[in-house]
């Protein structure tokens, strides 16, 4: 896993900052979970060098370039390389983190599940529905899971839950299908993960019993 290079409350300060947030958007950088997606399915040696070498063509680095001459203009106040730290670690390491993490959690699921066939949902899911992973048996869907740190429980941000909430909403009524947040903690574990197991276990008998 990559560690944060640049101070925490900086990169938090950062992350919040509106006026930049377009340049990290995928039409910016390219989708980046799409792309970590082909790399790992295209190699059997997945790493983090190797990841930085499947993202980093010359064109994307040229594009992170021409975001940190932009960044160096609006902010000012931060030290330019910092704004490099930042830049590399939101794109390649956060990345590279988030998918590591969603691994972590669906081989936690499968452990817990044999008999369930767990799966990374489709980018075109992940977008649309809210959904990182997707369990099925026999071929039937049985629900959609969203991966989160602990700490978007604490988010104030009521737009984007609510947001988040009617693309889950939309996923169970377009897939006729349950759909789970999943929160994990500093440790990657899933937070309250007998809770959440209990729930999808009752869940599935009570539909078998139908």
């Amino acid at each position: 896993m990559y560690k944060l290079t640049i101070d925490k409350k900086l990169y938090s300060k950062l992350n919040q900052n509106k006026s930049i947030a377009k340049f990290f958007y995928d039409t910016s950088i390219g989708d980046c979970m799409g792309l970590i997606t082909e790399y790992y399915n295209s190699t059997d040696n997945f790493t983090k060098r190797g990841w930085e070498n499947y993202y980093l063509t010359d064109q994307r680095k040229d594009r992170l370039n021409e975001i940190y001459l932009i960044l160096r203009e609006k902010l000012q106040d931060v030290l330019g390389v910092d704004i490099q730290d930042y830049i590399f670690y939101r794109v390649v390491c956060q990345t590279y983190n988030g998918f590591v993490i969603e691994l972590n959690i669906l081989k936690q699921f499968k452990i817990e599940f044999p008999n369930i066939n767990f799966i990374q949902a489709s980018r075109e899911k992940d977008k649309k529905y809210f959904t990182d992973i997707e369990a099925y048996t026999s071929d039937k869907l049985l629900f959609g899971i969203q991966v989160k740190p602990k700490s978007y429980l604490m988010m104030n941000n009521p737009h984007t839950k609510n947001y988040h909430n009617s693309l889950k909403e939309k996923y169970k009524k377009t897939f006729n299908a349950l759909h789970y947040m999943v929160y994990y903690e500093d440790n990657f574990n899933i937070y309250e993960k007998q809770k959440i197991f209990n729930e999808i276990n009752t869940t599935l008998a009570l539909k078998n019993n139908q």
